[in-house]
């Protein structure tokens, strides 16, 4: 009996749940159809009493199976609209779901243990193994003219720089920038330089002018001026006693350079790049010798299409050198450099030919070029074949040796270059490459002592040669390291090798090895630190017994700071020659020891 009851009693209490379950959901449904008949009879009624004609709009509801319990929206479940205005535009909700696999207890009320799935699907992908890494490859840089923000732009500035230093050395310079009111830039400089060394003789003097200007054509391009004035006194100290009594004017090896040259620099809108320079060059030397160098570069080139490009250079020199009681030289250079570059194979190519015309003979030489960049690496393979001219001048000549006398001849260099570069970028900051080339020279410059003359009585002159024929192995490195705009180290290394020389016994006056170093280090805004040392092996020269002897190699080491002091003030300091080496990059021509200078600079802006 108690069993039935209780048996009853289960029964009973099931079928009270099981009402309420369906009596609940079905009042609430008859509950929320009662409220949309209400509504609709509403707007019905107020439609009726309205000249213009309406409509309502259905909003779709989000499904139930979607969304749980959504929150009713409110002033959306009907929409009142004319019906001379736009199509009703429908409002989609929706909401992120997640589809979940329910328990079968939970469904069925009996007692069950929980199924887990642990079973995965295996996947196989078959990535290509030069997807697996990528690296970052910088491009080339070309640089391109920018406007400066007009309300940033300073339309005058004037900054003057003073230095003093021992050996009764003081340097004064004076930079002056203007623009106009059609925005062309005009740029100032004067300076001047002077320096006593511990011979009396041993000193050096100079000036120098420059002037730069940037000339606005709107749209079309700029065109750049320059004009510059070089006075140089200096006296041939070498072998040279101290205690000579003969007049200074013996020793002079004064010089006077002034230039000037116009360039066009196109804005680049379409598909040609023209960019020509004209430039004219006047030297004047010792003894009265004096030379002039007019020339033409042209440089362009048609943007075809799929990455190739028609090039068309042509430059023309002539140099005319004059001195004083012998006749003048005249040089003339006429250079064509046809070719096509594209892109083929992931590999950059460059087809052409150089027509060379001179004054003694005609050249055709090839121009040949390839680059690429190899796979999966930041690596960049380059080679090549092709030819380097230079109209030597009187001013080229002394630039390189400041103790020549005046020349006997002037010639056109040529240098027939086979080549083969590898440029290597690990990471963003740092840069290293070598380079391995076979030269042929025509007319290789070089230099020795003058023989027979009275040392004693004028100074050390050196002699300019001109090799015939010549050819040399030489290896190039470069290694670059940068740090954002804070740090910056160079360095670049040359070596010659010299496999043969028609004329001469050796090559006089050549380094054979040589490396230059720099580095710009700013630890803050205010401070700026500069360093640069150079190491090279001495040339082969003649000494005093016209004897060949190698010079003794050299290390020369040199470092400046600047400190901002406020914005308009600043101070600096150089140091040259550190090391209290006396080098001697020319035979019987000693450098100066340690020497320090110090000053100020001050900018009106």
């Amino acid at each position: 009996m108690n069993f039935d009851m209780k048996y009853n009693f289960k029964h009973i209490l099931f079928l009270l749940i099981a009402s309420l379950l369906i009596y609940m959901p079905a009042q609430a449904q008859k509950k929320k159809k009662n409220n949309k008949q209400a509504i609709t009879k509403k707007k019905v009624a107020k439609t009726n009493n309205k000249t213009v004609k309406e409509k309502t709009v259905k909003i779709n509801q989000p499904s139930k199976a979607i969304t749980k319990d959504p929150a009713p929206v409110k002033n959306a479940s009907v929409q009142l609209i004319r019906t001379d205005s736009l199509p009703e535009k429908v409002v989609t909700i929706l909401s992120a779901f997640k589809p979940q696999l329910k328990n079968l207890a939970k469904i069925d009320f009996v007692t069950a243990s929980e199924r887990t799935d642990k079973g995965s699907v295996h996947l196989e992908y078959q990535v290509p193994s030069q997807n697996l890494s990528f690296q970052y490859q910088p491009i080339s840089l070309v640089p391109r003219a920018f406007k400066l923000d007009s309300i940033n732009l300073s339309k005058s500035n004037t900054q003057i720089k003073f230095g003093y230093g021992n050996y009764f050395h003081h340097f004064i310079a004076i930079d002056h920038y203007l623009m106009d009111g059609n925005k062309n830039t005009h740029s100032f400089n004067v300076d001047n330089e002077a320096i006593t060394g511990s011979h009396h003789l041993q000193s050096t003097r100079t000036t120098n002018l420059n002037y730069l200007g940037d000339f606005n054509f709107q749209d079309q391009g700029h065109l750049l001026s320059k004009i510059y004035y070089k006075q140089t006194d200096r006296y041939r100290y070498g072998l040279v006693p101290d205690a000579t009594v003969l007049p200074l004017a013996n020793f002079k090896q004064n010089s006077f350079l002034t230039g000037t040259s116009i360039a066009w620099i196109a804005n680049q809108n379409g598909s040609f790049n023209y960019a020509p320079i004209l430039g004219y060059e006047r030297f004047e030397g010792i003894e009265g010798a004096t030379n002039n160098l007019i020339s033409f570069k042209s440089p362009f080139s048609i943007d075809i299409k799929n990455e190739t490009k028609f090039i068309f250079d042509l430059s023309y020199s002539m140099n005319q050198f004059s001195p004083r009681g012998r006749n003048s030289q005249t040089n003339h250079l006429v250079r064509i450099d046809p070719s096509i570059s594209f892109h083929k194979l992931n590999s950059n190519f460059t087809l052409g030919v150089s027509p060379i015309l001179t004054s003694d003979e005609f050249l055709l030489k090839p121009t040949l070029t390839f680059q690429k960049v190899l796979n999966d690496t930041n690596i960049i393979l380059a080679a090549g074949w092709h030819t380097l001219t230079q109209n030597n001048s009187y001013a080229s000549v002394e630039a390189q040796n400041p103790w020549i006398g005046v020349p006997d001849k002037l010639a056109i260099t040529t240098q027939d270059s086979k080549y083969i570069q590898i440029q290597i970028s690990n990471g963003k900051r740092l840069n290293y490459g070598f380079a391995l080339s076979l030269n042929d020279y025509s007319n290789l410059l070089l230099f020795n002592k003058r023989l027979n003359t009275i040392i004693l009585n004028n100074g050390l002159y050196y002699a300019s040669i001109f090799e015939k024929k010549a050819s040399t192995i030489q290896f190039d490195a470069n290694l670059r390291y940068q740090f954002s705009d804070h740090f910056l180290f160079t360095n670049n290394l040359k070596y010659i090798q010299f496999n043969s020389l028609q004329q001469n016994a050796k090559p006089w006056g050549i380094l054979p090895l040589e490396l230059n170093s720099k580095l710009t280090w700013m630890p803050n805004k205010k401070l700026q630190i500069n360093s640069n040392f150079q190491y090279w092996t001495g040339a082969a020269m003649l000494n005093e017994k016209n004897a060949p002897v190698n010079l003794n190699n050299a290390f020369v080491l040199n470092a400046s700071l600047s400190y901002a002091l406020t914005h308009k003030l600043s101070t600096w300091v150089k140091g040259e020659n550190l090391l209290d080496n006396t080098y001697q990059r020319w035979s019987n021509y000693p450098a100066i020891g340690v020497q320090f200078i110090a000053g100020v600079v001050y900018s009106f802006k």
